[in-house]
């Protein structure tokens, strides 16, 4: 388990002056300094708590939460719920009920407690900090003690003096806004004291959280967190396999036809098509119909949203599950297509079908709309003639057959050998 270091900042007010005879000084109220909490990661990429690779403790942490399955259920006893979840209390009640699960108000008297991103991104607060010295600050102000009141460069020291040897220490200073004593004698003076302090180092975002029990209370118990979208999966698993029917109604639920023409698609909403939609489409088998998910949320989301079903704790969790193809946009461009079959391909959910609609959506929305190709001109491109590349065809998941198909083949079996 890491031990978390003390973060402490110095904050800086340099617009706390005290004025006398044509010259600023730094006041007492000007320097503070403050334990915030406990120092996690400090973030030097710029791109976020969630991005740092291997070095970035919380994404370790969030890393190790397992996906646990039906079999583990069924030894439990008890769940627990953090806050900030995106599963509704519904999703929840099947398993209870599936399982014979209690649902605990003590999270140390379950077998699992149900965590979110969201969770964690509450629980970690978020920076923009310097780290510094102790010894350059104590240097800084008694360089510049001049431009402070008497008493302040030891009163400054003071306060450093609480600051524990191993802390993370950081220094925070506000902007100052010269104009406004630009005829105070002491002015370039000043500024100098306050731009040499900003300008020392540069900075980062550093990661803390405030309370060291919940830091500790998640790395002993890391092994009973499991992810609201897990546990959603769980709950979804005895429901409905979507099915290319199912899925071609959906569209045209969602308001999906094409135009008159045939040479693209119109979109056409009727409130409540739209709301049983998503009603289905959250909860149906999330699981074994992620293919046919992933197409509608990321060729029909923005129909989605004008749903009030969109925004419900129970929509959330699929939203959740499904945010890197709601993020998909711009199918006027090749990249957009790019991503979705990479993202399939990860998900082990492309398959001929879902080349089949790619390539058709790309004829119409690529080839046709933006470059005018279509049956009048002397070119021979329809959508059957856009492939995918060998090696990622070789990646494509095999289609088991549904039931019905299953009995088709059965009876034209048993025709033949009537014949």
């Amino acid at each position: 388990m890491k031990d978390l270091k003390q973060l402490w900042v110095i904050k800086i007010h340099p617009e706390n002056v005290k004025e006398e005879n044509n010259n600023i000084y730094m006041n007492e109220k000007s320097v503070e300094v403050k334990q915030v909490g406990h120092f996690i990661n400090e973030n030097t990429d710029g791109y976020g708590k969630y991005t740092m690779g291997s070095k970035n403790t919380i994404k370790t942490i969030m890393n190790q939460i397992k996906t646990i399955t039906s079999d583990d259920l069924k030894n439990a006893k008890a769940l627990y719920r953090f806050p900030n979840l995106n599963l509704s209390r519904d999703k929840v009640k099947i398993l209870q009920e599936k399982f014979d699960l209690k649902l605990k108000r003590d999270f140390d008297e379950t077998d699992y407690g149900i965590v979110s991103e969201k969770y964690f991104d509450k629980l970690f607060t978020s920076t923009y900090l310097k780290k510094v010295d102790i010894a350059d600050i104590r240097a800084w102000a008694n360089t510049y003690k001049d431009c402070m009141e008497p008493g302040v460069e030891d009163t400054i020291n003071a306060r450093l003096d609480i600051i524990p040897e191993d802390a993370h220490i950081t220094c925070d200073c506000d902007w100052f806004s010269s104009y406004r004593y630009d005829k105070t004698t002491n002015i370039n003076r000043y500024s100098k004291m306050i731009n040499s302090v900003r300008g020392n180092g540069s900075s980062t975002y550093h990661y803390y959280i405030e309370s060291l029990d919940q830091w500790n209370n998640i790395q002993n118990n890391i092994d009973k967190l499991v992810w609201d979208t897990n546990v959603n999966d769980l709950a979804t698993e005895d429901s409905e396999i979507l099915t290319k029917e199912m899925y071609l109604q959906l569209k045209t639920m969602l308001g999906w036809s094409k135009n008159e023409n045939g040479t693209g698609y119109i979109m056409s909403q009727d409130t409540e098509n739209v709301n049983l939609a998503l009603a289905i489409i959250a909860n149906c088998n999330i699981k074994e119909s992620h293919t046919y998910l992933a197409m509608l949320f990321s060729f029909l989301s923005d129909a989605m949203k004008d749903s009030s079903v969109w925004t419900t704790v129970n929509f959330k969790s699929m939203r959740k599950k499904f945010e890197n193809y709601i993020q998909i946009n711009d199918w006027n461009w090749c990249h957009s297509y790019n991503r979705l079959v990479d993202e399939l391909i990860k998900n082990n959910a492309l398959t001929e079908y879902a080349w089949k609609e790619i390539s058709e959506k790309m004829y119409q929305d690529v080839l046709s709309s933006q470059m005018g190709i279509d049956g009048k001109n002397v070119f021979s491109i329809s959508p059957e003639s856009i492939q995918l590349k060998p090696e990622l065809k070789e990646k494509m998941k095999i289609e088991e057959p549904v039931l019905d198909d299953l009995e088709a083949m059965v009876d034209m079996h048993n025709e033949s050998h009537k014949l």
